[in-house]
């Protein structure tokens, strides 16, 4: 005969005080496997309790893993490295920041994110070296859910690829879990290990799987190719250097890093918000101008490159 269902709420309540996550999972699932094959009645609804709690601990264990995943931002941009597990993103991390980091031959050598700061551009960007992505993390099988939100909601990502037979499979594979999450953020190809492709044959069947995207190859081990990273991740961060030239002095040699889009408005904002409303115009020599020293309103839209003199009152 059955334990009374009153009696066998209390025995659940005390066998799962105290437990989280898996382990209180499995006190519940053992606890349903033991209830009589009834569901409806008093059992019924203890089964529907019990299914409830399993449900209410796994949400719970999910919001606290994916809190782990958000590292607070830093810097001018935060891009995150996407990619299989041992695919190099950890030594591609050391070699642009000089972080350290835990390096290995072996799969999940990264379990929790880990940051760094690399300068690119006059800017310092925030590179985050993210744990593997693998066949169904769009539906939660390996951490992925928590690993997706965070590339989510970063500014940019390096999705990258071994170039070994593996490593291009496994990055069709990554790719596939970004689009089946619905995951839309600026991406760039980095193709790690490329002194293992010495005739280049695996880069261009890469470039082939990857067609429209921006490719970068390196190799950590020798250092090749990492100036090419740097220039791909300043690509994708969106950003743009403009250098002021105060009147009748040069031009100043440290540009004012500013997101594309940015007017002299916003350049006057970062240089000193005091002259806002004092400055008239703006002269500009560079790629957002016709000609040298154009004469250009606050509202213009500045470009990479350009030099501009404020006139002010």
């Amino acid at each position: 005969m059955p334990i009374p269902h009153q009696e066998m709420r209390r025995i659940i309540k005390r066998r799962i005080r105290g437990l989280e996550g898996a382990d209180r999972v499995d006190v519940l699932r053992h606890f349903l496997d033991e209830f009589p094959g009834y569901y409806n009645g008093p059992y019924g609804e203890l089964r529907k309790w019990v299914l409830g709690l399993i449900e209410e601990t796994n949400q719970r264990t999910e919001v606290r893993h994916t809190d782990t995943f958000f590292l607070a931002r830093q810097g001018a941009r935060q891009v995150v490295l996407v990619g299989p597990p041992n695919a190099g993103k950890s030594s591609l991390l050391h070699a642009l920041t000089g972080r350290q980091v835990a390096i290995g031959d072996y799969p999940f050598t990264t379990l929790r994110p880990v940051e760094g700061m690399v300068a690119v551009g006059g800017a310092q960007i925030q590179l985050i070296d993210l744990p593997g992505l693998i066949g169904g993390a769009a539906d939660g099988k390996g951490g992925g859910k928590a690993v997706l939100a965070a590339i989510r909601i970063a500014d940019a990502a390096l999705h990258i690829v071994p170039l070994t037979d593996a490593g291009l499979a496994e990055g069709q594979v990554v790719a596939g879990e970004l689009e089946a999450d619905n995951v839309r953020v600026r991406r760039g190809i980095v193709a790690t290990k490329m002194d293992l492709d010495p005739d280049g044959s695996r880069l261009h069947q890469l470039s082939e799987l990857f067609a429209g995207a921006p490719v970068a190859a390196c190799s950590t081990l020798t250092g090749a190719g990492l100036d090419g990273v740097r220039s791909l991740i300043w690509e994708l961060a969106g950003l743009i250097r403009v250098f002021s030239k105060p009147r009748g002095a040069p031009v100043s040699s440290d540009p004012v890093v500013l997101v594309e889009g940015s007017s002299v408005t916003d350049l006057i904002g970062r240089l000193n918000r005091a002259w806002l409303g004092k400055v008239r115009h703006a002269m500009v020599t560079g790629p957002s101008a016709r000609f040298a020293a154009q004469r250009v309103g606050l509202d213009h839209i500045l470009a990479d490159g350009d030099v501009v003199e404020l006139a002010i009152d």
